[in-house]
């Protein structure tokens, strides 16, 4: 009889150990629902439109097009269209760039032409003044 208590009274205090686990958790589930229930706003569902039920068998979506495999497709088309006009957006100033830099070398030209020009009128009046000017 002893061997029979040993053994059946380990087992008594672990469902004992369950029983309040249990009653635990019953505390803060009866906690939980009436902080629900002090909030207007909140909902049992993340989404209010959705079944509240986990039973049904037709899962219900917050998007059909998953479902039905379409929005993968949409987005793949979405995404490539944008990258379309990016890469027409890039080509635009590339372009753009290419003629500003064309036209920055043009006038870096004209200035390098019109200095030289400058040097060259100088140099001359330079010249034909001290050729001129005759020693007092």
């Amino acid at each position: 009889m002893g061997d029979v208590m040993t053994s059946i009274f380990p087992m008594e205090l672990f469902i004992i150990a369950l029983n309040s686990k249990v009653e635990a958790i019953q505390v803060e589930l009866v906690e939980i629902q009436s902080y629900i229930e002090r909030r207007p706003e909140a909902s049992i569902s993340i989404d209010r439109r959705n079944n509240k039920s986990i039973d049904t068998n037709n899962p219900t979506s917050i998007n059909s097009d998953t479902n039905r495999g379409r929005l993968v497709p949409k987005t793949t088309s979405d995404t490539y269209a944008t990258l379309t006009r990016h890469q027409f957006n890039l080509e635009s100033l590339g372009q753009r760039l290419q003629r500003i830099e064309n036209k920055t070398v043009a006038m870096k030209d004209k200035w390098r032409r019109g200095d030289e020009a400058i040097r060259d009128f100088t140099g001359d009046f330079a010249k034909t003044s001290n050729n001129s000017l005759a020693p007092f």
